[in-house]
């Protein structure tokens, strides 16, 4: 559950191949991927095996609750200007992807809002089982044993509590780098965050390893390479702000003869970063 940012100039698309498109919510396309259905598919088919036809229904709960934390970044993002491409589900949790760069005050707001989003629903559904039952279940993330309402309780703290790590891909993470990024440069504040991500998932993935639980390793995992992706990609930017394509063109050229042997044009293509050559035969090419 995380909000992703397209180049400015970049044209959104329209339609994806291994998206569909099930609903427009504020001018916000709402995209499910082939691979949540196939989920939701799996675990209908393990609810009915099981005699629970209520799990299936608690799924689509918990993932319209995700969809509403993404609608907390998107609307946030539209009060800042800042257009949402498009938010689409996953198996995984959903992303934003937003159509313009913001700055650190920005993010830190609209990354903010989808945990709150969380919060709020946890606060409500906490009252209603105070009201209910005097007290509020004990946080756990097995679910499978307790009512509709407590497992949407339990849901959305963990939610709110998991998508805070500061680490990349969560809202964490990002909330990190904005915070830091209001007193250095972007990159450096997103190599700081993301150095703090990759070292809170080798953590992670320890604590997996030695408690043999696959689940968090496949956690940490995820955690490792989306911090180092949102570093790359971030540096990379900032290494291309403030330069026109022209100054990455290549403008000189070596050309090589017709009557040259194929090892010369070998040579040549390992001297340099040229892949291809001109061929001459005198004055013509």
């Amino acid at each position: 559950m995380s909000t992703q940012t397209t180049p400015e100039r970049e044209q959104p698309r329209t339609s994806s191949g291994w998206a569909f498109r099930i609903a427009t919510i504020a001018g916000i396309p709402i995209r499910v991927h082939f691979t949540f259905l196939l989920f939701l598919t799996w675990i209908a088919f393990v609810g009915r095996s099981q005699g629970d036809l209520m799990w299936p229904v608690f799924v689509l709960a918990i993932f319209f609750c995700v969809l509403l934390h993404e609608l907390g970044h998107a609307l946030t993002a539209k009060r800042y200007g800042v257009p949402t491409r498009d938010i689409t589900l996953y198996p995984i949790g959903g992303v934003a992807m937003l159509e313009k760069r913001t700055t650190p005050i920005q993010e830190l707001w609209i990354t903010l809002a989808g945990p709150a989003v969380n919060v709020v629903i946890a606060l409500a559904t906490g009252i209603i089982l105070i009201a209910q039952n005097g007290a509020v279940p004990r946080l756990s993330l097995l679910t499978n044993d307790v009512g509709f309402l407590e497992g949407l309780f339990i849901a959305n703290v963990m939610l709110a509590l998991f998508n805070m790590i500061p680490a990349f891909p969560m809202d964490g993470g990002r909330v990190l780098r904005a915070v830091l990024a209001l007193n250095m440069h972007e990159a450096k504040a997103t190599q700081i965050a993301g150095a703090i991500g990759q070292a809170l998932a080798i953590g992670i993935g320890f604590y997996g390893l030695f408690q043999t639980n696959v689940i968090w390793m496949l956690i940490a995992f995820f955690v490792f390479l989306g911090a180092g992706q949102e570093v790359a990609v971030t540096v990379t930017r900032a290494m291309m702000e403030g330069h026109r394509v022209r100054d990455a063109m290549q403008i000189r050229f070596r050309g090589i003869d017709h009557g040259a042997t194929l090892q010369r044009a070998a040579e040549m293509l390992l001297e340099g970063s040229q892949q291809d050559f001109p061929v001459f035969a005198g004055d013509d090419l």
